[in-house]
């Protein structure tokens, strides 16, 4: 179809008019948006900087009520006596602040003898109060909560870390984020006898001051360092307790000002990162802690989707849509015409080249059409089909090399270098938890041998039966490799003892004495093991895997020698 003057006159000015609209509604939309995001940041500021004020009421509040704790004559007798009426006295106001405030997770008196032996402590369990006596008290004297408050004057607060509380038998708290606050019981000259020690459940006091906050207000808490602490995804808080770092910074990079104290407060537009679908219009402060802490300051902020404050202006873009629409109402009519008749079949082949890979979100192609589209769709259908096939081809070549790069091909268990990973996850959680591992080296007798004798096929078939009863002896979250010829290592991470190591590999050296049934004969196969400890025979994965080695040789000499006796 051709168009006359007329028509190219209409649409010339029906597209003058669209774009005029257009230009006037976008500017004021613009100038709009930034009123109102500079508007959301302040407000998030103001926002931020109130509730740092009640994180600092509650904090003075559980201080004043550790302080009247400390000073109560209670507190100094359950310590200078072992008369149960002391303790049972202080017990009762212990469990009063705990029955007033669920932000308590424990209460207690810490005597600065017997290594810090508890003295009197009251748990939350669940629901109820728990009071805490007898051999259940524990030694804390080797926790910074105790020898750091105890170097304190009397009146002073310590504060620790904000960490998962990892502590054995703490009930409510364990494995919850917490901090501690402490402070020092003296005597009447003074002296530091023990100290009143708070856990506080870091999510629940939280949980009660962001109560009042607006729905759509996301809420961040950071340490000095910058790992979060509080995160409105919370597989991203405390990444440092899973030896990953998770961090403010990372995030949000305009915050790294505030972390390094060159500015104590910092109001960001994010979009870029991975803010870059959902944009966050957001505020951070530094709150510096006035106690005796190791963490300095934390990095408090406040943040809302941008499309939440921008959704204001929903009823003033109502008003500039309709103001377009009616002014561009005729160009849109023409340009409907031409459209349908040119470019419809143009947007059906883009829209599958932008679907390339997803047959199912593709529209139909028009193949059946008898001109140089419908030719060009009938190409282009082929050639996707084509590609479609190679690529599934090579994802699973992919896959099945990527197994084959970390698993031995024969037992199909991990290689050296899966194993060289996974041992050095297993020593920084070690070194982290202050935990123990052992590394087990397990080696087949006289396996040259059996292959010389029987043959090779018969020596695969012995090294995937080791293989296949190592791994049922152990654990799921232990180890088993084949590093060598007939060399296998076990790695048994948070084993406690020497002991409950020795008895895994009795239970794998059992399980291989077993005859293996091979082709209708029995075949006897004996191993020779060494095994070594963390912490105790080193602290590293290679002096860890000489002593296991040099452990080995050993037992295999003596095997040797009971044989030949």
């Amino acid at each position: 179809m051709r168009f006359g003057i007329a028509a190219r006159l209409g649409i010339v000015l029906a597209l003058s008019g669209m774009l005029s609209a257009g230009i006037t509604a976008f500017q004021a939309q613009r100038a709009s948006e930034t009123v109102l995001v500079d508007s959301a940041r302040t407000e998030l500021l103001t926002s931020t900087r109130v509730l740092a004020q009640r994180i600092t009421q509650v904090r003075e509040d559980i201080s004043r009520t550790l302080l009247a704790l400390a000073r109560h004559p209670a507190a100094l007798a359950a310590l200078e006596s072992d008369d149960p009426q002391a303790a049972t006295q202080l017990a009762t106001l212990l469990a009063l602040p705990m029955a007033a405030n669920r932000a308590y997770f424990q209460l207690r008196l810490i005597g600065a003898a017997d290594h810090g032996l508890e003295r009197v402590r009251i748990d939350r369990d669940g629901d109820a109060l728990l009071r805490v006596d007898g051999d259940a008290l524990q030694e804390k004297g080797h926790y910074p909560y105790v020898f750091d408050a105890l170097a304190l004057a009397a009146g002073e607060v310590y504060m620790s870390r904000v960490s998962i509380n990892r502590e054995r038998g703490s009930h409510a708290a364990l494995g919850r984020p917490a901090v501690q606050l402490a402070t020092p019981v003296v005597d009447e000259s003074g002296r530091p006898r023990g100290v009143i020690v708070g856990s506080i459940d870091l999510n629940g006091v939280f949980a009660l001051l962001a109560a009042d906050l607006p729905a759509d207000f996301l809420l961040y808490l950071a340490n000095s360092a910058g790992d979060y602490l509080i995160h409105p995804d919370p597989a991203r808080t405390f990444g440092f307790d899973k030896g990953r770092r998770v961090r403010v910074q990372d995030e949000f990079p305009a915050t790294q000002a505030v972390i390094d104290g060159r500015s104590g407060e910092s109001m960001i537009d994010s979009d870029a990162g991975e803010h870059a679908q959902a944009p966050l219009v957001a505020a951070f402060i530094a709150a510096r802690v006035q106690l005796r802490t190791e963490e300095g300051a934390f990095i408090l902020g406040l943040a809302r989707p941008r499309a939440a404050v921008l959704a204001e202006l929903d009823p003033l873009r109502g008003i500039m849509l309709q103001i377009v629409i009616g002014m561009s109402l005729t160009g849109i009519l023409l340009a409907a015409i031409l459209a349908r008749a040119i470019t419809h079949p143009i947007e059906v082949l883009g829209a599958a080249v932008q679907n390339f890979y997803d047959n199912d979100q593709a529209p139909a192609l028009p193949v059946e059409r008898q001109d140089e589209i419908g030719a060009l769709a009938r190409r282009f259908a082929e050639l996707r089909t084509q590609i479609g096939q190679q690529l599934a081809e090579l994802e699973h070549r992919r896959r099945e090399l990527e197994h084959l790069a970390r698993h031995d091909a024969l037992t199909g268990l991990p290689n050296r270098a899966l194993f060289d990973d996974r041992m050095a996850v297993a020593l920084a959680s070690a070194r982290r938890d202050d935990g123990g591992l052992a590394l087990l080296f397990v080696d087949i007798d006289d396996f040259k041998p059996i292959n010389d004798r029987l043959g090779h096929v018969v020596g695969d078939r012995v090294l995937e039966g080791v293989a296949a009863r190592i791994r049922q002896s152990i654990r799921e979250s232990d180890t088993a490799a084949r590093i060598g010829g007939d060399e296998f290592v076990v790695l048994l991470p948070g084993i406690a003892s020497a002991e409950d190591a020795r008895v895994v590999a009795d239970k794998i050296r059992a399980a291989i004495d077993r005859p293996f049934m091979i082709d209708g004969g029995e075949l006897a196969v004996s191993v020779s093991m060494g095994l070594a400890h963390y912490p105790q025979d080193g602290s590293d994965s290679t002096t860890l895997a000489r002593h296991a080695d040099a452990a080995m040789y050993r037992d295999k000499a003596e095997g040797k020698a009971r044989r030949h006796s």
